[in-house]
């Protein structure tokens, strides 16, 4: 098979957010983050290159283009209901150990409890076809960049699940505890500690269902900057197509994610598709 080389930039996705956490509430029960939310899937094509489709079925063949099934360019039509946070959107704290199942958990009378958590609403959870524009199958790298404040950059998390594997991205954590049920007993767990995620120090912790979260830690790039390539191997041919499972949230179990740590924080994401030889 011939060497192909795929363009510098393929997929653009960026995220400006800025919190509106106030006083030292349960990070669990606050709305996180006022969210200026701007899609910009931009594909450029070199030697070869992919189409994309959203999860609609659909895309644009250019920017401002004419509407087709796969084509170089996505926006907030190409995606169904329940995936990304509206443009007035925000994120809520959510907690998830394997990156794909999220739980949420608030607190009553110092006792966590058991909420339910929305995609779309508290977290942003996508999805993007992805196949080689004609009869090859062809490797990409997804980069992952986050910059912004770091107390935002110590609680965000970047989920990618490709080909049935899901990997957890992090700005500083190699590991974490996250909730890991949605049936925490209402009277169980005590935040003993007053820094309202649940911890060893607490009260009732064996009873919690707390579970570890794996992470992969990102590169620190300087001036703020978090960076990572994911390899996305294999892209079949365009007669067939592989799906990527993107999924973006500020983990709510995280001792960073807490009262006013996150107050008027700026976290901002970009997801690009790179270059890449068979």
């Amino acid at each position: 098979m011939a060497r192909r080389k795929l363009s510098m930039s393929l997929i653009v996705l960026i995220v400006a957010a800025t919190t509106l956490v106030s006083g030292t509430y349960a990070w669990f029960l606050v709305g996180g983050f006022a969210e200026l939310f701007d899609l910009g899937f931009d594909v450029i094509e070199a030697q070869g290159g992919i189409q994309i489709q959203g999860s609609k079925g659909t895309a644009f063949k250019s920017k401002g283009g004419e509407s087709t099934d796969w084509g170089s360019y996505l926006d907030r039509t190409n995606f169904n209901d329940g995936e990304i946070l509206a443009e007035t959107g925000k994120y809520d704290p959510v907690s998830s150990a394997n990156g794909s199942t999220f739980y949420k958990v608030g607190l009553e009378g110092n006792y966590f409890k058991s909420l339910t958590p929305k995609a779309g609403t508290d977290y942003n959870d996508f999805t993007i076809k992805v196949r080689s524009d004609n009869d090859q199958q062809i490797n990409a790298v997804m980069k992952i960049s986050m910059e912004g404040d770091q107390e935002a950059l110590n609680a965000a998390r970047i989920s990618v699940t490709y080909d049935g594997n899901t990997t957890i991205y992090a700005a500083n954590d190699t590991s974490a505890s996250a909730v890991n049920t949605d049936a925490l007993p209402d009277t169980t767990v005590y935040d003993t500690t007053g820094d309202c995620i649940i911890n060893s120090g607490d009260d009732g912790f064996s009873g919690g269902y707390v579970a570890t979260q794996t992470c992969t830690k990102l590169t620190d790039s300087g001036s703020g900057k978090y960076e990572v390539e994911h390899a996305l191997n294999a892209i079949p041919a365009n007669t067939s197509s592989k799906t990527v499972a993107v999924r973006i949230w500020i983990e709510g179990n995280d001792a960073d994610c807490t009262g006013e740590k996150l107050s008027q924080k700026h976290l901002g994401v970009t997801i690009t598709f790179g270059s890449a030889e068979d």
